[in-house]
């Protein structure tokens, strides 16, 4: 019996690891669909001098894919942190993240990098 027991725990431990499968939520169409959202949708606050930048945005991802408590976590000029947060607003609902196949609510953050191209 004793060779047996071991086996045993580690089956068990197998079992409730994979029961708490845990995946994260994400934008519908994957990294480059949001890439290509943001690029559609950020505006260069006009008249700025700042060249680049980076604005970190948290948010929950309901468990209907809606975002809600969307808030700047660090920002760098006050012009490009506003837009951020707008376009942020504007996302279409994620994918949301999922505990043993349920959808649930999670939270996200995201950095927003803005960089001028000079062409």
């Amino acid at each position: 019996m004793k060779k047996f027991l071991p086996i045993l725990i580690i089956l068990i431990c197998s079992i409730s690891a994979k029961a708490q499968k845990l995946t994260p939520p994400h934008f519908r169409g994957g990294d480059k669909a949001f890439h290509d959202f943001l690029k559609e949708n950020l505006k260069w606050p006009k008249d700025s001098l700042v060249k680049q930048g980076i604005v970190k945005v948290s948010f929950y991802v309901e468990s209907n894919g809606l975002l809600s408590g969307i808030k700047l976590v660090q920002g760098f000029a006050p012009e490009f942190d506003k837009e951020a947060l707008r376009v942020i607003n504007l996302s279409p609902r994620w994918v949301p993240a999922t505990r043993d196949g349920k959808f649930i609510k999670s939270k996200y953050s995201v950095p927003i990098l803005y960089e001028s191209i000079e062409l």
